[in-house]
């Protein structure tokens, strides 16, 4: 829970996305961007911080950290549209 009054906090991981096209996908969803790491919409807001790369093997694959700031009436509907750009076909 956040300091903010009924804002909740959920971090995700993505991997294979790299942090300037989640930035972009944030602001295609009505977010601005504040600084680098940090993208404000109305009533929500997500940090964004590179991952250790996920490693198995020889394989290593980057992952970044997103960090969404919401309402519960909010969060869902942010998150779906975040992770519909986001999941998205061929890399």
């Amino acid at each position: 829970m956040s300091a903010e009054r009924g804002t909740i906090e959920i971090e995700k991981v993505y991997r294979s996305l790299p942090l300037w096209l989640a930035r972009e996908y944030l602001e295609s969803i009505g977010g601005r961007v504040v600084c680098e790491d940090l993208v404000q919409g109305d009533a929500w807001s997500a940090t964004l911080r590179h991952a250790p790369d996920f490693e198995i093997g020889a394989l290593r694959v980057g992952q970044i950290r997103v960090v969404f700031h919401a309402d519960a009436q909010t969060m869902p509907r942010v998150i779906a549209a975040f992770e519909k750009k986001a999941l998205r076909a061929g890399g």
